[in-house]
């Protein structure tokens, strides 16, 4: 089960190297005949589809995978912290599981271990749910972020807000907002 769960592991981290929006194995047959021009977005962007697959199968992949290192680090740490929150509730769970189960134990001390799995029981699936969540979020995110990659920032238009001070017996601030028509 191990060697199992190790060559899938490896093998899902190689996802990460393979580049989603290309393809393999073809070669040039004549270096003479010109491509026909593609548009910018399709030669600069990042499949979405490859973002939210590195993001599935490591926490942080899509966001580096889109450039956004700082939150990549954030992903990664959240999502580690919460996998090793569930395997520790899931530990005292099953220790106090097995503790409640031995027939050598006084009834009140099975009772109060009984009390205890439950506990920790629940806390595990809290944290398996926020950890699904969390899942669910950086997968949504590494997707968006890699359909908005290369989204043109110059064509959108700020509305120009100052904040201007006012000292007219007191202190107080006066909001301009500039709409263009």
């Amino acid at each position: 089960m191990m060697k199992y769960l190790t060559f899938l592991f490896l093998s899902s981290c190689l996802l990460l190297f393979i580049p989603m929006n290309q393809s393999f194995g073809q070669t040039r047959q004549d270096s003479t005949v010109k491509k026909v021009s593609e548009p910018d977005t399709l030669l600069k962007g990042k499949s979405p589809t490859g973002a939210l697959l590195r993001s599935v199968v490591f926490p942080g992949g899509g966001q580096f995978y889109n450039h956004k290192y700082l939150k990549g680090l954030v992903v990664l740490g959240t999502e580690t912290t919460f996998f090793t929150l569930v395997a520790i509730e899931w530990n005292r769970a099953n220790t106090h599981k097995k503790n409640f189960q031995n027939p050598n134990y006084p009834y009140s001390e099975r009772l109060w271990e009984f009390e205890q799995y439950q506990f920790y029981e629940d806390r595990r699936n809290l944290f398996l749910w926020i950890t699904a969540g969390v899942v669910f979020l950086s997968m949504f995110d590494a997707y968006v972020d890699a359909q908005l990659y290369n989204f043109d920032k110059e064509n959108v238009r700020d509305l120009p807000i100052s904040l201007i001070p006012e000292f007219n017996g007191g202190i107080a601030m006066r909001i301009v907002v500039k709409i263009p028509l």
